[in-house]
């Protein structure tokens, strides 16, 4: 029996060397508590985050898991840095998007706390510019909606956040809210946009005097104990910063996103699984000697009843989504153009799950709740269509498609030119005219395409698209103009080009004076 256990040993530590670094990267042997798992669940996790990283050709991800105040499970798959070879490790940085909500919040109920603030202040109290409308009349907004997005700000106000690096970047990104209409009367339904976290940032700001950066760092990381946890890209060493990812004609390709450092308090907080396992047990209550009122965190996870539940059945907190159905569930998404994350934790249980990644995929979503469904029944099966994925795949196809219409295009015309095969006709007034009207409703097509991301994606436009899609959509955009515009040409070219006998295409209705 003794031998038995000692080849025991020997194999597992063999696997261990060997095997597992063919898939995923075991994070930094820190974590004491790894093998509380059953090795039948842990298996189960690995080959379903494997599976889904492959489906959603996710670069890199960090796992972490918990139970009351221990860290079960942390490790690493894929890459933080593809071209060098660079295994994910639990130190890997990443953008944790909308997640940066939650720690925003806790900003704000500290204010609270301390005197300076009350949730049911007008914002007006402390940004006096910042006057906004519904159907036409001034309207009021408070802290409050502002935490649980029942502002009434549009979604698309995401479009017009301006790329900066500057030190007033917070305050500008909050003056693109300046007379705008508001889609819904403030506290009367729940419509989420990202900006209503960087106003609360800016009233962080006037009301402290401080940077936002500089209040949570002091007020909020700091006392959490979250270390690993930066606000600024320039604290970081760089062999710790995962390099953020965009899908490219079926691959990925380093991608280097534009700059929103006004949007910060809503989605550009930077963090590592390291300091995740800290974050849920925070959120858990279980973690030790946490130097945070612990009131505050729980008042950031009070759901707001106040307004209808979504469609899921779940309701806003504060940075949180809440799920009653789901013995109050508590999860939130974050997406940023190269990152993205997924937290998930069940306060009941005291069982948490954060993924982190270096690239915008809804897979890392999937993953995360496929991790606790796993833990909680031991199975989970189901498919999606990632958004990234799926528009690269058709912006592909649409560039192939696009490239044999301008090829064929080009050699009929050319054709055509070199045999001396066409002549010119003479037209009138009338199919002049005509070939104006056909200029101006090619116009309308043109103008048509110019508005498929306002119509399909809640009022935003082509560039935010550029920045958020995969780098083929832009590529494919410019393709389907061109083939569009060509194929124009080449019938206005044959109607009056024409060969002997031959009626023209595009003006066939029309007679010659």
């Amino acid at each position: 029996m003794k031998n038995l256990r000692e080849l025991l040993v020997i194999l597992s530590v063999f696997l261990s060397i060997v095997v597992l670094p063919l898939k995923g990267y075991a994070l930094d042997n820190e974590v004491e508590q790894i093998n509380l798992l059953t090795n039948d669940t842990k298996l189960k996790i690995e080959k379903f985050i494997e599976e889904n990283m492959d489906k959603g050709k996710v670069p890199g991800l960090a796992v972490t898991l918990v139970k009351g105040d221990k860290t079960v499970y942390q490790k690493g798959f894929g890459y933080s840095d593809i071209d060098a070879k660079k295994p994910v490790t639990s130190k890997s940085l990443f953008e944790i998007g909308s997640n940066s909500k939650a720690v925003t919040a806790l900003g704000i109920f500290n204010l609270e706390k301390s005197g300076q603030i009350k949730l049911e202040d007008e914002v007006t109290k402390y940004i006096p510019w910042l006057k906004v409308k519904y159907k036409g009349k001034e309207a009021s907004i408070t802290i409050e909606q502002l935490l649980h997005q029942t502002s009434g700000i549009p979604f698309k106000t995401i479009d017009k956040i301006p790329v900066s690096n500057e030190d007033n970047a917070l305050e500008e990104t909050v003056k693109t809210l300046i007379n705008i209409e508001l889609d819904s009367e403030p506290g009367r339904d729940f419509q989420y946009a990202t900006i209503n976290y960087d106003v609360l940032g800016l009233v962080i700001e006037k009301v402290t005097g401080k940077s936002y950066e500089g209040y949570i760092e002091e007020n909020v990381l700091k006392p959490l104990g979250l270390h690993n946890t930066y606000l600024y890209k320039n604290e970081i060493v760089n062999e710790y910063i995962a390099k953020g990812y965009k899908l490219e004609f079926l691959k990925n390709d380093v991608y280097d996103a534009p700059v929103y450092r006004g949007n910060k308090p809503a989605g550009y907080i930077i963090s590592s699984a390291e300091d995740m396992a800290k974050w849920l047990k925070i959120q858990l209550g279980t973690l030790n000697d946490l130097k945070f009122d612990k009131d505050i965190v729980g008042k950031s996870q009070e759901a707001n009843r106040t307004v209808r539940p979504l469609s899921d059945g779940s309701f806003y907190a504060s940075g949180w989504f809440i799920y009653p159905k789901n013995e109050n569930q508590i999860s939130h998404a974050g997406n940023n153009p190269n990152y993205s994350s997924f937290i998930v934790f069940n306060p009941k249980d005291k069982v948490g799950v954060a993924v982190l990644s270096n690239t915008n995929s809804q897979y890392v979503e999937l993953i995360g709740q496929g991790i606790n469904k796993i833990l909680e029944e031991g199975t989970y099966n189901k498919n999606i269509i990632d958004l990234n994925k799926g528009a690269d795949t058709i912006a592909s196809v649409i560039i192939c498609i696009s490239i044999l219409i301008v090829l064929s295009i080009l050699f009929f015309t050319l054709k055509a030119i070199l045999n001396k095969q066409r002549h010119l006709n003479t037209y009138g007034k009338k199919s002049l005219l005509k070939l104006v009207f056909s200029f101006l409703f090619m116009l309308g097509i043109s103008y048509c395409i110019y508005l498929i991301p306002y119509i399909l994606y809640r009022g935003v436009s082509w560039e935010f698209v550029f920045v958020w899609l995969p780098n083929s959509v832009e590529v494919a955009l410019y393709f389907v103009f061109t083939s569009v515009w060509l194929v124009y040409i080449y019938l206005v070219f044959i109607s009056f080009f024409k060969k002997e006998n031959d009626k023209g295409i595009f003006l066939l209705s029309i007679k010659r004076y």
